[in-house]
């Protein structure tokens, strides 16, 4: 048998030498990519196999949320890999709850082999049953491990902030990191003088828009820029379209930055929870701020008459930035920058990117009227979710009426499998009155039978559910489904509906849009079509 399998490889975002002269990936991928080909190697069945290699470099195991996770998945789901093979469960994910329905439930339905190799694990071996007790057990304990070591980690971190240590994966502009000591700042001479320069300005009175265009005409290269031509790069630092020049959030954040006094600041943000990529900026009562850590670029005088300037700018901007109904959601399609919103009684929108710049720029400089917004997009959400829910309502009715025979069917291998075991028990009943064994040996045998009939009375009971359930909905199982059909009860567009349903909102020249939906329309009527053929 050829075999079509994928070595799927995970390193953490701790894993601190991502990046680092030019390399792309960590030394413990590369380990992991090379013990897993020297087991496939070691497996005559899999001489001559496709291999595919999916990679998660610097992503967290806590949650499923990775980009080649979500390929493996896709490729699972279209039934193109025949066997998936990890160094141990952990590198597949330490939630041990998903890592269990993945190995014992969708894999083996989707006839997929699941390999760990240093956990000893081939479902190729289980000959049907599930992974059982020992899996779930080494699961609890990578999560309860993640968990404590990332509190472990935090804790470190914190004392080690209080030091004055500087813990940031990378320097700010203005500075590199110590060749002697990592946690400690040395200046580097050609970007401190920008650093010194944008100060100046602002202090002077300039505005930071201002400053952005001056910059931006003599061509003075960006951090980014800064870091790349230092030998640092990370995959997260690529802008939008490619695009990299100045902007005002950049200027802004540097001139907010106190670490250009010489300050150690640590914990303005922290994630919401383990293993998610969401932060939330912390109260400046829980910063750790440490002063005369490393060498200062500006002095406290010259910071605080930057703050003045900038002060009057924030202000300015978050009036005009308050209520409006695409805010967040609409985009420059050429730059791929946010567009900025003007005036309370006709909001209208326009790309900053031309203005931030004086040479040629092929951004759509001209304002669009949110009123002209709303007219096309209310059109082409109704269109969109009309034709949506009309196709979806014909292949659910094909599609829950085989699910349900499907379930039928399962109850009934299940209750047979019920019976069985009733028998078994019976049969150890006479064994023990014939003296065969003891009748504390029939005790615990029967006990194990007994379990295993509560685990198919409570399976039988779930799928009873599901199909009474199914009997109930009309067409409501996708909950992008309710969600559509809620929307189009009201007669106009509304903010809510703009965040429930749009992504992104593109906007060209000639006041050409394009909308990105969070609903993918097509992808969904197409899963909701191969569903319906597969159970038939």
């Amino acid at each position: 048998m050829e075999y079509h399998i994928i070595l799927y490889t995970r390193i953490s975002v701790e894993d601190s030498d991502v990046g680092i002269d030019e390399k792309c990936e960590s030394d413990s991928v590369k380990n992991q990519r090379g013990y897993l080909y020297s087991f496939v190697n070691s497996k005559p069945e899999f001489k001559d196999s496709d291999i595919t290699e999916l990679c998660d470099d610097g992503y967290t195991g806590t949650n499923f949320d990775r980009p080649a996770v979500r390929e493996l998945l896709r490729r699972a789901g279209e039934k193109t890999v025949d066997c998936i093979i990890v160094k141990d469960f952990s590198r597949f994910g330490r939630d041990y709850l998903i890592v269990s329905d993945y190995v014992d439930q969708i894999f083996p339905l989707l006839g997929i082999r699941f390999i760990s190799v240093n956990d000893g694990y081939d479902s190729a071996a289980l000959n049907g049953t599930t992974s059982g007790l020992d899996m779930a057990f080494r699961n609890v304990v990578y999560a309860y491990y993640s968990r404590d070591i990332s509190e472990k980690v935090r804790s470190g971190k914190r004392t080690k902030a209080q030091r004055g240590d500087y813990l940031s994966s990378f320097a700010p502009i203005g500075y590199q990191k110590d060749k002697d000591n990592k946690n400690h700042l040395v200046i580097d001479k050609i970007s401190a003088e920008i650093v010194r320069r944008i100060f100046h300005m602002s202090g002077s009175g300039m505005r930071v828009a201002d400053i952005s265009r001056l910059l931006n005409a003599e061509q003075i290269p960006t951090p980014r820029m800064l870091k790349k031509k230092q030998g640092y790069h990370h995959k997260w630092w690529d802008g939008l379209k490619g695009d990299d020049f100045w902007d005002t959030s950049v200027i802004t954040r540097i001139l907010r930055d106190e670490r250009y006094l010489g300050y150690s600041v640590y914990g303005r943000k922290r994630r919401e929870e383990l293993g998610s990529y969401r932060v939330k900026r912390t109260s400046r009562e829980d910063w750790i701020v440490v002063p005369d850590c490393h060498e200062p670029i500006v002095t406290r005088e010259e910071f605080q008459a930057a703050q003045q300037t900038l002060r009057t700018y924030r202000e300015v901007k978050k009036r005009k930035q308050s209520g409006h109904l695409f805010i967040g959601k609409i985009r420059c399609g050429v730059c791929g920058y946010a567009l900025i919103c003007e005036g309370k009684v006709n909001p209208r929108y326009r790309c900053m990117t031309a203005a931030l710049r004086t040479s040629d720029c092929d951004c759509a400089g001209s304002r669009i009227l949110e009123e002209e917004l709303v007219d096309v997009v209310w059109q082409s959400v109704q269109l969109y979710c009309k034709t949506f829910l009309e196709k979806k309502k014909r292949v659910d009715n094909v599609s829950d009426k085989n699910g349900i025979a499907a379930m039928q069917k399962q109850i009934l291998i299940y209750q047979v499998s019920d019976k069985n075991l009733e028998e078994q028990k019976a049969i150890l009943y006479e064994r023990m009155i014939d003296k065969e064994f003891s009748r504390e040996q029939y005790v615990s045998k029967r006990n194990f039978l007994s379990e295993k009939q509560k685990e198919l009375h409570k399976k039988i009971y779930e799928l009873k559910i599901k199909i009474k359930d199914l009997e109930e909905r009309d067409n409501e199982r996708e909950p992008s489904a309710q969600v559509i059909k809620d929307e189009l009860q009201v007669d106009c567009l509304t903010h809510e509906m703009v965040l429930a349903l749009l992504d992104c909102i593109y906007v060209y020249g000639n006041k050409v849009i394009h909308i990105d939906w969070l609903f993918d329309f097509k992808s969904l009527l197409d899963t909701t079509r191969r569903r319906g053929n597969s159970d038939g």
